[in-house]
């Protein structure tokens, strides 16, 4: 029996989502993807945000394999942007309309927007787990549409109180300040693959006062 999109996130008291999974979707996972093939849950188009099919707060666990390093990194575009606001103020396009078929059309870097959507998805101390290629690896370069370079030091950027090897605050996560993670684990192999888990932190206004 089909299951519809309302009940498959009351199942099972724990949650686990594998966003981008393909025909390869993780064992007990809902799958989401763009495509709508076998394995596939919910159809979601991750690099349109907000992802409207999938609730907030709703995953114990978020998986991504091989996923990352295709997000486009780039901000929205300012011309279309303006060309939206046009239409919008001449009444020829409904906000509605624009949701619909742009969602946002104004945001700072596609993959800091993409790692706030996984945030909103996951529940409060829910974990985020992914495994890429390292930046600059023979494997990242390989693939024609991979275009995010991710190094360890990337995730700095995310965690308000990410330390260096030698146990130095990087101070990275305030250029940006996206919605904040707490880097658990991070292995990697500047000539192959890097595995993280981060945990989702709470919102808090000593360090995170420009999230909304």
């Amino acid at each position: 029996m089909k299951k519809n999109k309302s009940s498959i996130w009351t199942e099972k008291a724990l949650t686990h989502i594998d966003i981008g999974c393909g025909e390869n979707k993780r064992s007990g996972c809902i799958g989401v993807d763009f495509r709508k093939v076998d394995g596939v849950d919910i159809v979601q188009d991750l690099g349109k945000f907000p992802w409207n099919n999938i609730p907030s707060e709703v995953a114990d666990v978020v998986y991504s394999s091989h996923l990352l390093e295709h997000i486009n990194p780039a901000s929205s575009n300012p011309r279309l942007a303006g060309l939206l606001k046009l239409l919008l103020s001449k009444k020829i396009v409904t906000s509605k309309e624009v949701a619909d078929y742009v969602g946002d059309y104004e945001f700072l870097g596609g993959f800091i927007r993409f790692m706030d959507e996984v945030w909103r998805i996951t529940k409060p101390g829910g974990q985020f787990i992914s495994v890429f290629p390292y930046a600059g690896s023979p494997g990242y370069f390989w693939d024609p549409t991979h275009l995010n370079p991710i190094r360890h030091e990337t995730l700095a950027y995310f965690d308000p109180f990410a330390k260096d090897s030698a146990g130095n605050m990087y101070n990275f996560y305030y250029i940006y300040r996206p919605k904040p993670w707490k880097v658990i684990k991070c292995f990697y192999d500047m000539n192959g693959f890097m595995e993280v888990a981060l945990e989702k932190r709470k919102i808090d206004k000593s360090y995170n006062v420009l999230s909304k």
